[in-house]
């Protein structure tokens, strides 16, 4: 057997000089597939789009974390994060108190509320996303993860 009829199923390697070639507009395009799927489910349980359930996440697990810490953490604008959480407030998904610490500072919470969306939405993202990964065999999924977070973290 050839190592051509191997790969019958593959499509071919994009050529290095195309649009498709480039690396950078690829991992642009797919982001995009990405989050447009992460979008849509995240619309279909009532939030905005995908930032609202990452604050959601953010704040349902783990240490209480400050407005600014939140914002630094997820790389959002600080006014933009002011303005999730407005939005997630007035739906019923999030509190903010005050800190013990400094009474300037706001702590964001998710409520009961926010908790179950925030799950319902875990479960929808990661069906839509295995469907977008569907080209990928499910054993490389980790190891694609791994590379992604990589060139995330710069290492």
């Amino acid at each position: 057997m050839s190592p051509k009829s191997n790969r019958h199923d593959a499509a071919p390697l994009p050529d290095a000089t195309s649009a498709s070639g480039d690396l950078t507009w690829l991992a642009y395009r797919a982001a995009a597939a990405l989050g447009d799927a992460f979008n849509e489910v995240s619309r279909d349980a009532g939030l905005a789009d995908l930032r609202d359930w990452l604050v959601l996440a953010l704040i349902s697990k783990g240490p209480e974390r400050t407005q600014l810490e939140i914002a630094t953490e997820l790389g959002v604008d600080k006014t933009t994060l002011v303005s999730i959480l407005d939005r997630l407030e007035r739906g019923g998904l999030v509190v903010r108190t005050l800190s013990a610490r400094d009474r300037r500072v706001r702590i964001p919470e998710a409520t009961a509320k926010g908790i179950e969306v925030m799950e319902q939405v875990a479960i929808a993202r990661d069906t839509a996303i295995s469907r977008r990964l569907a080209a990928i065999p499910t054993r490389d999924h980790a190891k694609f993860h791994a590379m992604l977070w990589s060139i995330v973290q710069n290492r």
